[in-house]
């Protein structure tokens, strides 16, 4: 009994799912006919056969529009996921499991069965991921693109603040998509479509909805007083509902709802119409998918893109630019091959190229981001590069903006005799009087002080920002140069430099509420003698903003760089076209100020570790 009880708890949800929409299908054909009485099937057929060829093959050419376009929403979806498959294959995969499944039904089951038998390589548990991901998006942009038509065209009165309200609604979860990319349930952690991937999704969903409508509109007979601009809202309306009802093909509800919303389009014409366009719309594509699902050899699906993690440990020599080494931290990675190669980090809008290319011809760098924002679903720009990498940009067609200045000193010329240098003098006579020792760390440096120092700055300064900023983390200033100020016995100081043959780069500064005046500007002095004795070439005290309309303010952090009478070079942001620099500056904005929690720490020795996918657990369309 009590193992017929287990079978019975779970083989009747298995059944409600799958024979609930079946039933929904009777009782809306029951509907149907109840709202419209007895139709004269010969009238029905006679009408079909009445349509011209220009009618039919006008359908079929809007019916291939809207699968093609479909092709492309899939494409959307397998960068979203990372399946690293080409968008080619994706495309047609997504037609074909569209084409499929929107017929049989039990969206969910045959979608992920179609994208798996056609996709080479691609686990049952990702094209599941990849059909709910397309469902869930799917019905989001119809609500937009409803929305957006029935504020226009209100077929029924009062439907205008009802379009108002999803409009905003839409708008809102875009402005949300932006704010918190990443959704969190408890452990699960969802990263959300960029906004250029929600840009691409509502663009196809116009395209394929319209497309659907027009295929329709062309198989409505041709005596039928019908305007396609009183067509297209209902036609949305029904598709809406027959999705969310789930029924093979939306038989029935779609059928119904149009029924009451056109109720003064003749009722046998109406339906003459829509079998004609089941026939082309539905039954055509889903027995040439089938077809393909039964004898086609799956595609070869897997793109091999040159590109390395960011090493855990010491970088390579061969920098160009000492800073880059901050994409230990923030996630980034080199992109590129043995032409050219530069450090991207993937925000969740943009792909951002990090200062000049680690090495080799710019033009071709550029590229390498332009590609990986293509196939992460984001848009490019190069951040923090400078002005020889802009003026490349520039001839690309790109809009380069000085974003930035960074502060550079020579330390094999840098000698405090000098006017402009008086102020840091005194700094630093003040740091000496305050009997403020200073010394490099050594390969074993005090990790408990130097956290004990970070956890007070950060309490009187706010979290530290993101992005070109370090973060402290023991594993990751152990591969930095560190300068460390003591009073005593007791640590008040510190500061980081990034460290390659050519430059050093100033990275962490902190220091403790008692810290005398000067304890960091002696710290840095200290750095500059350093570098000097070890001729390198020069060494850099980072960047300041230096924005568009607002200039360089004199912050605190500027009149302290200033002290130093460094050489200031602009630095640019770079982007194809304004509506990109707008949203690159924007997500970098975000990021530097709300960055997300640093990773647990690594060993910096370790083997780098599998990059990892994203994930996506959805409900269903096909």
């Amino acid at each position: 009994m009590t193992s017929r009880t287990a079978f019975a708890s779970r083989v009747a949800p298995l059944a409600a799912r799958y024979l609930v929409p079946l039933g929904l299908t009777a009782l809306c054909l029951y509907l149907v006919v109840r709202q419209i009485g007895p139709i004269d099937a010969g009238a029905v057929w006679r009408q079909m056969q009445g349509q011209g060829a220009h009618a039919w093959m006008g359908a079929i050419a809007a019916t291939v529009i809207s699968f093609w376009s479909l092709g492309r929403y899939d494409a959307i979806a397998h960068r979203h996921l990372g399946t690293d498959i080409r968008a080619r294959s994706a495309s047609r995969a997504g037609v074909c499991a569209i084409a499929f499944s929107q017929t049989v039904g039990f969206g969910l089951l045959t979608g992920s069965f179609a994208r798996w038998r056609m996709l080479r390589g691609l686990s049952p548990a990702t094209a599941a991921k990849l059909t709910g991901f397309v469902a869930v998006t799917f019905l989001g942009a119809l609500g937009f693109v409803i929305s957006l038509v029935w504020l226009v065209i209100p077929l029924v009165p009062g439907f205008a603040l009802l379009a108002s309200a999803g409009l905003a609604l839409s708008l809102g979860l875009v402005a949300l998509a932006f704010l918190r990319p990443v959704a969190r349930f408890g452990a699960l952690r969802l990263p959300l479509p960029s906004l250029p991937a929600i840009a691409a999704m509502g663009l196809w969903a116009i395209v394929d909805t319209f497309a659907a409508c027009i295929a329709l509109y062309f198989l409505i007979p041709d005596h039928v007083p019908l305007v396609l601009s009183t067509l297209l809202p209902a036609f949305l309306i029904a598709l809406g509902v027959a999705l969310v009802s789930g029924t093979p093909a939306g038989v029935g509800p779609f059928e119904l709802t149009l029924l009451m919303l056109l109720p003064s389009v003749p009722a046998d014409s109406l339906v003459a119409g829509i079998l004609a366009f089941r026939i082309v719309y539905y039954l055509a594509p889903a027995l040439i998918a089938g077809a393909v699902l039964l004898f086609i050899v799956p595609l070869r699906t897997s793109v091999r893109h040159v590109e390395a993690a960011a090493p855990t440990g010491p970088f390579p020599g061969d920098l160009a630019r000492a800073e880059t080494q901050v994409i230990r931290q923030n996630g980034g990675r080199v992109v590129g091959d043995h032409v050219s190669r530069i450090a991207v980090v993937s925000l969740p809008q943009v792909a951002v190229g990090l200062f000049d290319p680690v090495g080799g011809d710019p033009g071709h760098a550029i590229r390498r981001v332009i590609d990986t924002a293509r196939r992460e679903n984001r848009v490019a720009c190069l951040y923090k590069c400078s002005g020889q990498t802009a003026a490349r940009a520039r001839r690309d067609g790109w809009l380069p903006v000085r974003f930035a200045r960074e502060a550079l000193l020579f330390p094999a010329r840098f000698s405090l005799d000098t006017p402009a240098r008086r102020q840091l003098r005194r700094k630093i006579r003040q740091a000496d009087k305050a009997g403020i020792r200073i010394e490099r760390a050594g390969p074993v440096q005090p990790v408990a002080e130097m956290t004990r120092v970070d956890a007070e700055w950060q309490v009187r300064q706010g979290r530290a920002r993101g992005i070109t900023m370090g973060r402290y983390d023991p594993y990751y200033v152990a591969c930095q140069i560190v300068f460390l100020a003591w009073k005593d016995d007791e640590l008040i100081g510190f500061a980081s430099f990034h460290e390659s043959p050519r430059e050093w780069c100033l990275d962490l500064m902190r220091t403790t509420d008692s810290a005398p005046d000067g304890t960091m500007h002696a710290l840095i002095n200290a750095a500059i003698a350093e570098a000097a004795s070890a001729q390198i070439p020069a060494l850099s005290l980072a960047a300041v903003p230096d924005l568009p309309l607002r200039g360089m303010q004199e912050t605190g952090l500027v009149r302290f760089k200033r002290a130093f009478a460094p050489v200031w070079k602009p630095m640019y942001l770079c982007a194809p076209d304004p509506t990109s620099l707008v949203l690159a500056a924007a997500d970098i904005a975000r990021a530097v100020h709300w960055p997300e929690a640093l990773a647990p720490a690594v060993d910096p020795f370790a083997p780098d570790p599998a990059p990892r996918k994203f994930g996506f657990a959805l409900l269903r369309r096909s």
